[in-house]
Parts: structure tokens; C-alpha cells; sequence
């Protein structure tokens, strides 16, 4: 038996390991009757209706949620259920306007039943640990901390030499290919009726392109985006030994030793991802040297000569917050707005910025709060220090 002989069949070997804890994984669930269990479904129902208790849609579900959750278990079991149609909306978010479909709380306790007792159990095992988004006790300050500390320990190794692989995937949520997902269901899902329910899920998400795109508001696709470029993932951390590789939804940042290695492996991932149907936004794609800042997330990174690493956060809020209290003002001395209204607001400001190393940022907002609201002459409607309220 030759070398190539041999590979193959360590090749064979591990291949067949894998699929047997796919299947052990899948066997442990259950059959779609206990993953759907009555208990499990109502429990999940409960959920669904926490924080928006005050909606009267919320109050008759729970109303009814005994024997909802009955008819509901009864429609899955026997392949009847459908998903009814979402309520779509527009939100302005983080500078960008962002189509969100709102499924109804009748099948998000479905959705939150095949999530957290399915998708979650099998996607995880297969996801690559600095995938932050969207995971219990991840999120996005664990994923600035863990930056930080990949930087430290490259510092160690490569002092300030190398660079850092930004990729940004395009319209990734609106552009997802269905093909993909349906080839991890075939993959991992290996029970058919519970392959069907998820496979039915996606066939039925409102989407503009047939056969691509997933809804933002809908918790199996988060999910599903969550994991979907967990392949890609893998053969950047197994076979090509990236030091670094972490994505936080569709932001994708790599560390290398050298600016020549950064350009060389951010063509073969973006080569790969399109070969998956996974379209890549090259004008937002970068390569930038460790000698100088990079910004991650609304946040700015920066490797200083000693090693230490300054976190900073975004400098557009900065902006919004100096417009927002100006025009608090006004509204203050106008009688429109109660000035604990203006305090509460510098609370919130103070508490983003002491996430990052902004210290010099809040205290230059407060004191132009301060200027603004309480120096100078005192006018008609203008806040007094001790009392905070509008004078006469």
C-alpha cells in the first residue's frame, strides 16, 4: 500500500467516524414525538410570551396555551402544520435600514421548539469556538475580548509584524442560498420527519428570490446563518492552520504573520465562499497591517508598540450624542422634555463608553452636557443644578 493508499484511507476512516457521531448525536434527540413533546412545547410557549406580555396577541395565546399547545403538537406529529404568514416591517438600525419579518407567537413556539432541541444540539459540535454570534454567553464584547487576546498572543510571537483579514459577506441574510441549507438538513438532520419540518420551515420563509434569502426576525434562521459557513470555517482552522479565524455573523477577521499570506488566503476563502453561493462584498474587503489601527464591528482596534491593545468604539456616536443633547435642550426649554430625561440618556452614554478604552470621549460629552444645560447665564426654561427642573 502506497502513501496516497494510506491517506485515503485515514481519509476513509475519520469520515466514517464522523458520520457515526452525527448519527449518535441525531439518536439522542429523539423521534420527532419526544423532541415535540407536549411538556418540552408548552415550556417553550411560556417562553415565547416573555417581554411581550403586553401585547394583546401574547395575552391570548397564553390564554389558550393549554390547549394550543395540544392542537399545535398534533398538526407537527401528523405533517399538517404551516407556518402562517409574518408580519413585515422596516427597522432603522446602526445606521442601516433593516426588512424584518415577524413570524406569528403561534409557530415561534414551534420555532423555538426546533431550535433550541435541534438545530443548537447538532450545529454546535461542527461550529468553530470564536463564532460569536448569536451563542449563549457569546456576543459581541466576548468576541472584542477575544480579539484582544489573539492580539496579545501574537504580539508575543510576531511583535507588530503581519496583518489582519477583514472579509464582509454581501446581503447575507437576503442572499443565503436554500441549496446550502437544505445539504446540511440532508447532513446532520438524520431523522426524516424532523428533516421535514426544517426543510418546511425554509421553503416557506418569505424570501424576494426564489430559492435564496432567509427573513431577519425568524429564530430558525438565525440559526441556520449562524452555521452556515461552519465548512468554510473548518478548512481555514483544520487544513490551512490559520493562528486566528473568527466571524460574527456575516464580518469574518483572520490574523497572519505576514501581509503576503493575508492576501493569498483571503482569495482562496473568497474563491471558496462563492463557490458555495455565498456572494462576498470585495469593496469591503481589506488587508491591513498590525502597525496600524482596524476597525471590527463599529469598533477600532489598535496594537500600540508596548502590546497594548486600545479599544475604542464607534466615533459616529459621538456625533448623534452632541446633535441628541442639543436638541434635548431646546425641548427642555420648551417644557417638551423633563430634564431626568436628559440624565437618564448620559447614563446610557457613560455605560456603552465604559465598555471600551473611551474614557476621554465621555468626560469631553459631559462636560459639554454640563456647559450646555448649566453654563452661562440662566434663561427662561433653563435647568437649574439643584433642582434639575425648568425655572420660571
Amino acid at each position: 500500500m502506497n502513501s496516497q493508499e494510506r491517506r485515503e484511507a485515514r481519509y476513509q476512516r475519520r469520515k466514517a467516524k464522523r458520520q457515526k457521531r452525527r448519527e449518535e448525536r441525531c439518536a439522542a434527540l429523539g423521534s420527532i414525538d419526544q423532541v415535540f413533546s407536549y411538556r418540552k412545547m408548552f415550556f417553550y410557549g411560556r417562553k415565547c410570551c416573555n417581554g411581550v406580555r403586553w401585547k394583546r396577541s401574547a395575552q391570548n395565546f397564553e390564554l389558550h396555551l393549554f390547549s394550543g399547545t395540544a392542537k399545535r403538537r398534533r398538526q407537527v406529529l401528523n405533517g399538517t402544520w404551516k407556518p402562517k404568514k409574518c408580519v413585515h416591517f422596516t427597522l432603522y438600525e446602526r445606521g442601516k435600514v433593516r426588512p424584518i419579518d415577524a413570524p406569528h407567537i403561534t409557530d415561534r413556539q414551534i420555532h423555538k421548539t426546533l431550535c433550541n432541541e435541534v438545530l443548537i444540539p447538532l450545529y454546535t459540535p461542527s461550529m468553530i469556538y470564536d463564532n460569536g454570534a448569536s451563542q449563549r454567553g457569546k456576543g459581541l464584547h466576548w468576541h472584542y475580548r477575544r480579539i484582544e487576546e489573539h492580539l496579545h498572543w501574537h504580539f508575543r510571537r510576531y511583535g507588530r509584524e503581519g496583518a489582519v483579514l477583514q472579509i464582509d459577506l454581501k446581503g447575507y441574510f437576503p442572499n443565503a442560498p436554500h441549496a446550502l441549507i437544505y445539504q446540511r438538513h440532508q447532513q446532520l438532520i438524520t431523522d426524516p420527519a424532523l428533516r421535514e419540518l426544517a426543510d418546511k420551515i425554509i421553503r416557506f420563509s418569505p424570501c424576494p428570490t426564489p430559492g435564496r434569502g432567509m427573513p431577519l426576525g425568524v429564530e430558525p434562521s438565525q440559526q441556520e446563518m449562524v452555521a452556515l459557513p461552519s465548512q468554510i470555517d473548518n478548512w481555514v482552522k483544520c487544513q490551512a492552520r490559520v493562528e486566528y479565524d473568527g466571524h460574527f455573523m456575516d464580518d469574518n477577521i483572520l490574523f497572519f504573520p505576514t501581509i503576503e499570506e493575508a492576501k493569498r488566503m483571503g482569495h482562496e476563502i473568497v474563491r471558496r465562499f462563492e463557490a458555495k453561493g455565498i456572494r462576498v462584498n470585495r469593496r469591503k474587503c481589506s488587508v491591513t497591517p498590525l502597525t496600524k489601527p482596524f476597525r471590527f464591528c463599529k469598533a477600532r482596534f489598535t496594537l500600540t508598540e508596548t502590546g497594548k491593545v486600545k479599544i475604542n468604539g464607534s466615533r459616529d456616536g459621538v456625533k448623534r450624542a452632541r446633535r441628541k443633547l442639543k436638541l434635548f435642550h431646546r425641548e427642555v426649554k420648551a417644557g417638551q422634555r423633563e430634564f431626568k430625561d436628559v440624565e437618564q440618556y448620559m447614563v446610557c452614554q457613560g455605560a456603552y463608553y465604559k465598555n471600551f478604552d473611551d474614557h476621554g470621549r465621555e468626560l469631553r460629552l459631559r462636560r459639554l452636557c454640563h456647559a450646555i444645560f448649566f453654563g452661562g447665564a440662566k434663561c427662561s426654561g433653563s435647568p437649574t443644578p439643584e433642582t434639575g427642573k425648568a425655572s420660571a
